[in-house]
């Protein structure tokens, strides 16, 4: 069970670690105005999906975002494992539903996730990952008050 489980789970990780890895490269390309407006939402079939707040500034973000590519492509080639990227769509998103960064809400996991979780690290052979599932299972205890 435990292996279906992390084989369950690990193109999912993968996924949102590279849509996670374009963001990041993406920031050190967009033009210092455009920063924090526009993000990753997806990847499919080498098309990277940006959204951005505004109608307006999806017309900007679409004359510019080819010259991206080539720079984005740069950065993938040296990371490793990611998809090579074709082309662009750019979606017009509300701000409050997909750009601003989600609000910190602690949520408890419970006790049988965590043990998944720890599970999965157990069997993991990237120790990256494998150190982030851990992380990831002893954060999911709420914190408790002590007066501070």
């Amino acid at each position: 069970m435990k292996s279906n489980l992390y084989d369950a789970l690990k193109p999912f990780a993968a996924r949102a670690g590279q849509i996670r890895m374009f963001d990041l490269f993406l920031l050190e390309v967009l033009p210092r105005n455009l920063q924090g407006r526009v993000r990753v939402l997806n990847i499919r079939d080498g098309v990277l999906v940006l959204g951005v707040d505004h109608a307006a500034l999806a017309t900007q973000t679409r004359f510019q975002a080819p010259q991206w590519l080539g720079r984005l492509n740069q950065a993938a080639q040296k990371e490793g494992n990611l998809p090579t990227l074709t082309n662009v769509e750019i979606r017009v998103a509300s701000e409050d539903r997909l750009l601003k960064p989600p609000e910190k809400k602690h949520r408890e996991l419970g006790e049988s996730a965590r043990a998944s979780l720890r599970a999965l690290a157990e069997h993991e052979p990237d120790a990256s990952l494998a150190s982030t599932l851990r992380r990831l299972a002893d954060l999911g205890v709420k914190p408790t008050s002590d007066g501070n």
